[in-house]
């Protein structure tokens, strides 16, 4: 009698090592079908690393059955906390996605969300991104509604066929829309006009639209084993989901033959089988299926296979999630991507090339990106800091080198002793008002800085010394990033500088001073300047340092002359009403620069790496 795929892939007869408290429990939790082997070690586990577990799975607590009342893990605080954060990781995205979905259905335009296989919640927010498949005809229409809606294309992480969205909430990703003309990596691993026609709502979801069992469970195959060569729990739990709902194995395998990788789904299946065994005891799969995909398997592959869940299987214990090699995988996407019969030798030849030039890329960890130059001006208290922070966390959410750098004219050591020698020739300014010594010692400060530079020469002098100071932090802080490739954001500028010198020396032209003009000169041009403006008082408000009226007045008088100054002659300082909400000034900001910035998106390097947004489509 003939082995069967298991006891090959295990050629111990004794049983897997039993899996750790954690992992046993979450395994049964998340699938009360099953029949545990006896009584669950609940008592065993620490709820800590239970959730870790069920994080690092991806398995979502909202799709776990509710326990009984005696289990302690119901009600421990951990994991009530957990659910609560959970409950609202779900709600915004989704509400989010229900926008779209309602402006496109307008336009008669529907969508499917290819990762969801009908687990509850239907709703796939535990994927990093919502993976949306629309007809290629739509396509347009839909990358037109999502810009229209607030959200920003970014083409530094397109693929072919693929187009990735995000919307920004306070410097946040509150939605990330993935949209698909087909459902593959490179090439599409489906039939998408059967997917099509027999797509259908979800039961807790029905506005939802998701794939068909026999879709659902080869998009669940392909993913975990080409895309993220990593089984988790969740992608046994959902290829079990599919399995229960019936599937056609004779349409499995026929469009897996006819996109070129039946190879590819035996191995992920013999793989699914054997974890969901390790797991349960016993697998879903029917065995005439598991003995066809064994026998389909090549025979170095199936000596691999042996090496992941053979040589081991009898002493350690089963691992969720379990990791495949890269070389492993990788060996069957190019077999996939060469004899694709669904496209010509001359299509598979090009497609070779662009996996392989992508693949070096990132296996190189080869990072290109245009620089850019963002500028954050204004008076202390309004603002420019919680505006840089937010841009800040936005550009590393799109995956780009940033760099933030705070600079300020005067501050440098050298620049300070040279300061306190001056103090040394200036009588003490008296108080005037002892009954607010906090104010009065801002007030002096100010003051006494105004009266070591009412000398025309030593107005000169300080202009030039900050100004040779703000070169030399300028030149390593901005114009180097600059030069490799980083986007940079600047909480205070060259105008800040300026500002401070109108405001301490008492002139209303300190930008037309020569040291001025030629700080401006040799620095980088900003390719956003935003001036964020308030009141005097909201910004003492706001503000520890609690800086004089006038001074404020001052400085702002000196940003609104520059605004001015640069509507008339390039780029402008372009002014942002400060008084509005930080969140709401943030959303403006955000969207305005990563649209400027992924609109001309290209590197030389990305170019040679076929990376560049439209390059090989």
């Amino acid at each position: 009698m003939m082995p069967s795929p298991m006891a090959r892939l295990r050629p111990s007869l004794s049983p897997v090592a039993p899996a750790s408290p954690e992992v046993l429990c979450a395994a049964y939790w998340a699938d009360l079908a099953r029949t545990p082997p006896g009584e669950l070690p609940w008592t065993g586990c620490d709820v800590q690393r239970l959730l870790e577990v069920l994080r690092k799975n991806k398995v979502p607590l909202l799709s776990l059955p509710e326990l009984a009342a005696s289990l302690p893990i119901r009600n421990d605080p951990l994991f009530q906390a957990a659910l609560q954060t959970e409950t609202a990781e779900l709600i915004a995205p989704r509400a989010e996605y229900k926008l779209v979905h309602e402006a496109l259905a307008a336009q008669g335009v529907a969508g499917v969300l290819i990762k969801s296989v009908g687990l509850q919640p239907s709703f796939p927010f535990k994927s990093d991104n919502l993976d949306v498949l629309y007809r290629p005809g739509d396509v347009d229409r839909v990358r037109s509604t999502l810009l229209q809606l607030g959200y920003v294309e970014l083409t530094n992480m397109e693929e072919p066929h693929k187009y990735l969205f995000r919307k920004f909430h306070a410097g946040r990703s509150v939605s990330a829309i993935h949209l698909h003309e087909h459902v593959g990596w490179m090439t599409s691993f489906l039939d998408e006009e059967r997917l099509w026609q027999r797509c259908r709502p979800a039961a807790d979801d029905p506005w939802i639209t998701i794939p068909a069992p026999e879709d659902a469970l080869l998009t669940t195959l392909a993913h975990w084993f080409y895309e993220d060569k990593r089984l988790t729990l969740q992608d046994v739990l959902k290829c079990a989901h599919c399995l229960r709902q019936g599937v056609d194995w004779d349409e499995v395998y026929r469009i897996a033959s006819w996109r070129g990788w039946r190879d590819g789904l035996n191995v992920a299946l013999l793989l699914v089988s054997y974890q969901e065994t390790a797991l349960y005891g016993q697998t879903l799969v029917p065995s005439s299926v598991l003995e066809g995909a064994w026998r389909g398997t090549p025979s170095w592959a199936q000596k691999r296979l042996q090496r992941y869940t053979g040589a081991s299987a009898s002493t350690a214990p089963a691992v969720a999630p379990m990791r495949i090699s890269f070389l492993f995988s990788k060996a069957f996407s190019y077999a996939k991507l060469w004899r694709d019969p669904s496209r010509s030798r001359a299509r598979r030849l090009r497609d070779l090339i662009v996996h392989t030039a992508y693949g070096i890329k990132l296996r190189l960890h080869i990072r290109s990106q245009p620089a850019m130059l963002i500028t954050f001006s204004g008076v202390d208290g309004c603002g420019k800091t919680t505006q840089a922070h937010a841009l800040r966390s936005a550009f590393e959410t799109c995956h780009l080198q940033v760099n933030y750098t705070w600079n300020r004219g005067g501050s440098a050591g050298w620049i300070a002793l040279l300061n306190r020698l001056l103090k040394r020739g200036t009588g003490s300014v008296q108080p005037d008002n002892p009954a607010s010594p906090q104010l009065v010692t801002t007030e002096e400060k100010v003051r006494s800085r105004q009266q070591q530079v009412r000398s025309p020469w030593k107005r000169w002098g300080w202009s030039w010394l900050t100004t040779v100071e703000l070169l030399l932090q300028y030149t390593w802080r901005v114009t180097l990033p600059l030069l490799r490739g980083r986007v940079v954001i600047c909480d205070r500028y060259v105008n800040d500088a300026l500002a401070d010198w109108s405001a301490y020396f008492g002139e209303e032209a300190a930008e037309k001073r020569l040291a001025a003009r030629v700080l401006r000169a040799l620095i980088p041009r900003p390719d956003r300047a935003y001036w964020l403006d308030v009141p005097a008082e909201m910004a003492r408000s706001r503000s520890a340092d609690g800086l004089p009226a006038r001074f404020l007045d001052a400085q702002s008088a000196l940003y609104g002359r520059l605004a001015a100054m640069g509507r008339k002659a390039g780029p402008s300082l372009q002014r942002l009403d400060g008084t509005q909400g930080w969140q709401e000034i943030s959303d403006q900001v955000v969207h305005d620069v990563l649209s400027d910035y992924f609109s001309d998106y290209w590197t030389l390097v990305n170019t040679l790496f076929l990376k560049n947004p439209e390059q090989w489509r």
